[in-house]
């Protein structure tokens, strides 16, 4: 009875690392998650003002097309 309630002790034990474990894996991905949110924010509005710089400089409208897309 004594090795039964040892194992069943050290199966406790070890459920409990790996729940303290994966709760702070958890805790990391959740802060990675947000700071990849963030980025995709910063990389989104960049690439709005890019097409709207691109759109209005001076390399816009029909004589853009000569150097931009190649005639078949």
């Amino acid at each position: 009875m004594r090795w039964i309630l040892l194992d069943l002790a050290i199966a406790v034990a070890a459920l409990v690392v790996l729940a303290v474990l994966v709760l702070g894996l958890w805790r990391k991905v959740k802060a990675l998650s947000r700071t990849v949110t963030v980025a995709g924010d910063v990389v989104a509005e960049a690439s709005d003002r890019l097409a709207a710089a691109q759109a209005s400089g001076p390399h816009a409208g029909p004589a853009a097309d000569r150097w931009g897309t190649p005639s078949t």
